[in-house]
């Protein structure tokens, strides 16, 4: 099945494309709420964002991953490869830190202090995830347009 954007992708790719965007969003959102002092529902914008992020690895990305791990092992002088691996590498961490921050805010979410302890590792993770979808973006445009 073709995708819906009129490139040579495949459909899961195009929707994993979208809720990748529509992640950052949710974190865009949360980082406003947070701006307003409305903490918690940070919190929820964020866990949304992450949840996004983990259902799009598992259903499209990771998959991807593995079907094509021998190409991405074996062709690293391809651009296209060296991109997949800068957006793997940043959007690995960022889940695996943003499932962490959001766990750890779970569970103490009425301690605003605890969160604000975590404040440099949920700015680093923001800014990896933004890398990982700019990574990501390109990869799109150089493996499907």
């Amino acid at each position: 099945m073709s995708g819906i954007f009129g490139t040579s992708a495949v459909l899961i790719t195009d929707v994993n494309l979208l809720l990748q965007v529509i992640s950052f969003l949710f974190i865009l959102v949360g980082l406003w709420l947070k701006t307003k002092g409305r903490f918690k529902n940070h919190g929820f914008a964020m866990g949304g964002a992450v949840i996004l992020h983990l259902l799009s690895f598992l259903l499209a990305m990771g998959p991807a991953f593995m079907d094509g791990f021998g190409f991405f092992t074996t062709d690293i002088g391809f651009s296209g490869v060296q991109t997949m691996w800068v957006h793997a590498i940043t959007g690995a961490v960022a889940l695996i830190l943003g499932i962490f921050l959001v766990i750890a805010w779970f569970l103490k979410s009425s301690e605003i202090k605890a969160c604000a302890r975590r404040k440099r590792l949920m700015d680093i993770t923001v800014l990896l995830w933004f890398v990982s979808l700019i990574f990501g973006v390109a990869t799109y445009v150089i493996f499907y347009l």
